[in-house]
């Protein structure tokens, strides 16, 4: 679990404190002093089993900015180093940092910690630092209340932060504090008692959508407000498990005049557009499941009317926040993968058992009639987001027609690949699709510096929820280790085995936390939204080209939507007029009545089973 991060401004002066008699401070000798250092920090940081030289040379050496026989402090009793910490600057930064501080033991409990903490702080102030940074866990309860009164203030900088924090208020019985962001600016006053009411948030979709409901039953910073659907049966259910609490609709432009700040879509994916249209220009927030719309005349359009309205979009592109997905979107921007290079995602998912429950049994059905690369913002969502990077051109590959698709009353192709070419000319390679034989969620990053990625399903190595991870600590060097793999943050438990191995409740508790004001949230906003999808949409207009690559249009650039903006080109024939595309290269397949009967028969079956259960 990451460490709790506190950074120590220099609005407020630095404590003074008299040594009391028969102590002093020293400086720390390389040759001669590795083991005291050491011994100083046993009963703290360096509880792992390491001997004295390899704690040395993790903690002090691997660090290049720090001079040890400058840097690091001792504080001696009587000629005897029985306190040590470090104080060096990040030079790159100008950042000061506490680093590696530690009582020895038969010494702890006599409030020395303090003089440490002085003497570092009056060393880092006069070499004009910004301000000081430590971390810390929040299991050592003497070094964060010696920290607290040394003035350091919490920082805001990874999932669960400010809830951590919450608890470390409540431990220590203190009512607020100051919290900072990581570039030391103020992000806000924190209470031990909550003192913000939770967002009030709209469901529209009831299958879908409970997930939403479940997060509201769980977090404590939001609250839903009111359910819609237009299936009955589906509406009567939900009433059945969450009771009278919320209020219930049927017709979706009643349930928007309901009192609520935010709606989250969880309708048919197709028709996100249009009614994240309606709520955005109802005075709502958005939070849109997958996918952000079905042709360019929509993505125009929503990225004019989030732009128009004053109100926020969020894309609730979970794939982002798995666990071991998130770990490497910190560690690419930590720089640890050093320079982006290629990246590879896969989202295939054999839906041919439940396809009659997933398509309703319907000819028609958006599932039916998509193309193979329309569903394709779980594979090159987390390419996109990770990387940090946009999408500019594209070349599309489909794989062909199968028995499954068939059977399944499905159009489209089985699985579909694009080649995406990024803004900086390193690419990526996303796989997706509904027919494969075989379920595979696999993502694997590269950089100048090494590799990270999650297990494979083929493999045996779990999911997503594992992480491999090579990286170099210095370019080339060959010193790569596989470091940083726990994936448990401050929301793991608040998360557990929520939703989609916990992802979902990491994106919703981020976008709450965004609209609450929290600038520091990982949210993915409605231009990133269509970098995710336009890939998939291009990929297949190459693949129907025969493969010809494809230029990506950046829709923030209002000339560039200006040329697209009339563009219907799709597989829905409400909506592409006279620019109707095949579901698949090659066109249609010819899929006789009995597949649907058949299907419709199986569904039946099922709904039945499921109202006597």
């Amino acid at each position: 679990m990451s460490q709790l991060k506190m950074y120590r401004l220099f609005d407020t002066p630095v404590a003074e404190y008299e040594l009391p008699e028969g102590y002093s401070f020293s400086h720390f000798d390389p040759v001669k002093d590795v083991h005291a250092w050491c011994e100083c920090l046993r009963g703290g940081a360096l509880i792992d089993g390491r001997t004295d030289e390899q704690a040395y040379r993790d903690e002090i050496i691997n660090f290049h900015d720090i001079t040890p026989e400058e840097d690091i402090w001792f504080l001696d009793y009587k000629g005897e180093h029985i306190g040590t910490a470090t104080s060096f600057v990040h030079k790159a930064t100008n950042i000061g940092d506490m680093h590696q501080v530690g009582i020895k033991n038969g010494f702890k409990g006599r409030g020395l910690a303090k003089y440490l903490s002085q003497i570092v702080l009056m060393t880092l102030r006069d070499r004009g630092v910004r301000f000081v940074s430590l971390t810390t866990g929040e299991g050592r309860v003497p070094a964060v209340k010696s920290y607290l009164s040394a003035g350091f203030l919490p920082v805001e900088y990874d999932f669960g932060m400010q809830k951590r924090w919450e608890n470390v208020l409540r431990m220590f019985g203190m009512s607020e504090i100051q919290m900072l962001y990581e570039d030391g600016t103020p992000y806000k006053t924190i209470y031990a008692d909550k003192t913000e009411a939770p967002l009030r948030i709209g469901v529209f979709g009831c299958g879908r959508g409970s997930i939403m409901v479940e997060y509201c039953l769980k977090a404590d910073n939001a609250e839903a407000a009111a359910l819609c659907d237009s299936d009955e049966r589906y509406l009567a259910s939900r009433r059945k498990q969450y009771g009278d609490g919320l209020r219930y609709y049927t017709d979706f432009d009643e349930f928007i005049k309901e009192d609520f700040d935010c709606v989250f879509l969880a309708n048919y994916a197709n028709d996100h557009a249009p009614y994240a249209i309606k709520a955005l220009r109802a005075g709502k927030h958005v939070i849109s499941e997958v996918l952000p719309c079905e042709n360019l005349k929509e993505a125009v359009e929503l990225i004019e009317t989030v732009e128009s309205s004053g109100k926020r979009y969020f894309f609730a592109e979970n794939c982002c926040f798995l666990p071991a997905v998130k770990r490497i979107t910190k560690i690419i921007r930590d720089g640890r993968l050093g320079k982006f290079e290629y990246a590879e995602g896969e989202y295939l998912h054999n839906c041919y058992a439940d396809w009659c429950m997933h398509s309703h049994a319907q000819r028609d059905h958006w599932r039916n009639t998509m193309s193979a690369f329309f569903y394709c913002t779980h594979s090159i969502g987390p390419l996109i987001h990770s990387s940090g990077l946009r999408p500019v051109s594209v070349t599309g590959f489909e794989a062909p027609y199968n028995h499954r698709m068939y059977e399944m009353g499905a159009m489209g192709a089985p699985f579909a690949m694009e080649v995406i070419t990024l803004e900086d000319g390193s690419f990526v390679k996303s796989l997706h699709g509904v027919s494969p034989s075989k379920y595979s969620l696999w993502y694997s990053f590269s950089g100048s510096r090494g590799v990270a990625e999650t297990g494979r399903d083929a493999a045996g190595a779990g999911k997503t929820d594992v992480l491999y991870m090579d990286c170099d600590k210095v370019e080339d060097s060959g010193d790569g280790l596989e470091k940083d793999t726990d994936l448990r943050d401050g929301l793991s438990d608040a998360a557990g085995d929520f939703g989609h191995e916990g992802s979902d409740y990491y994106t919703f508790y981020q976008i709450v936390e965004s609209i609450n004001g929290n600038r520091q949230s990982d949210v993915i906003d409605v231009y990133e939204a269509m970098d995710m999808f336009l890939p998939g949409l291009y990929g297949f207009f190459s693949a129907l080209e025969g493969g010809k690559p494809q230029a990506i249009p950046d829709l923030r650039d209002k000339a560039q939507r200006d040329a697209v903006r009339n563009d219907t080109r799709c597989t829905n024939p409400s909506k592409a007029g006279d620019m109707l595309l095949p579901s698949k290269t090659g066109g249609n397949p010819e899929i006789p009545d009995v597949i649907y009967e058949k299907l419709k028969a199986e569904r039946n079956r099922r709904l039945e089973q499921q109202d006597k259960a």
